[in-house]
């Protein structure tokens, strides 16, 4: 089993690449939009998980180390180049497992790490998620409940019966989830947050300060859980603000 990279607008003369990671549940479309609003120094790259969008006819992981294994060999086949990444909600946990394997390897150089919509791993949110053997609306309905929300996909059924599936898998693979062991991150590592997400109360975010050794910021949004699909614009203007400038050559 493989992880896509998909590259959203190429630009070869781009200086720093951002990798996209989805929350649970969703594809690499979640990120289409972004490189319009992102500096032209900066390639992004969109997870694609097998399982969703163009990758159904492919099993998507249940297993984290599977995963994590199958991410960095995906990332490790670009080219070097100095590499923010952006995760939400399950992603910001795969971005933070990612990151720690890459600074282990010494290459690519992290120049940024972005969470987003996700607690302090530390504090029992994994074992609070909901269980992906719930029927169809007791799943819902716990996602609901806990996110305050559901993605505004799910409203469409068509969409909803293809995405269900993989959305338990994700589930799943989150219940396998494994801290990643080893000294803190030395980037710079952003907290994103929906401002009346009740799963990400400020009390859960400060505990994110341990995962790096160097700057760390937390910075919250008008929106619940999905503000990244709500408020987009200030999102990616916020991580381009904290990406380093354009090199000079």
């Amino acid at each position: 089993m493989e992880v896509r990279l998909k590259c959203l607008s190429p630009r070869p003369m781009a200086t720093v690449r951002l990798l996209c990671l989805p929350f649970a549940g969703a594809g690499a479309s979640l990120f289409r939009g972004w490189p319009d609003a992102l500096p032209p120094h900066v390639e992004a790259y969109a997870v694609q998980f097998p399982g969703r969008e163009d990758r159904l006819a492919d099993a998507p992981f249940t297993r984290w180390e599977r995963m994590v294994d199958a991410l960095e060999g995906s990332v490790r086949s670009l080219h070097p180049q100095p590499t923010a990444i952006f995760g939400h909600s399950l992603g910001a946990l795969a971005a933070y497992a990612l990151a720690h394997r890459l600074q282990h390897a010494g290459t690519p150089r992290l120049v940024h790490l972005f969470v987003s919509a996700r607690p302090w791993h530390g504090d029992g949110a994994t074992a609070s998620a909901p269980a992906w053997s719930l029927d169809d609306d007791a799943l819902l309905a716990g996602m609901a409940a806990r996110f305050g929300a559901l993605p505004a996909s799910l409203s469409h059924p068509e969409i909803r019966d293809v995405a269900l599936p993989v959305l338990r898998a994700d589930l799943r693979l989150l219940e396998d989830h494994r801290d990643p062991s080893g000294q803190p991150l030395a980037c710079p590592l952003t907290v994103f947050a929906g401002a009346h997400d009740p799963s990400t109360p400020p009390s859960s975010l400060e505990g994110w300060r341990a995962g790096t050794s160097a700057d760390f910021a937390i910075e919250q949004f008008g929106g619940g859980h999905f503000f990244i699909e709500s408020h987009r614009h200030a999102l990616v203007a916020s991580i381009s603000a904290r990406l380093p400038p354009p090199a000079r050559w």
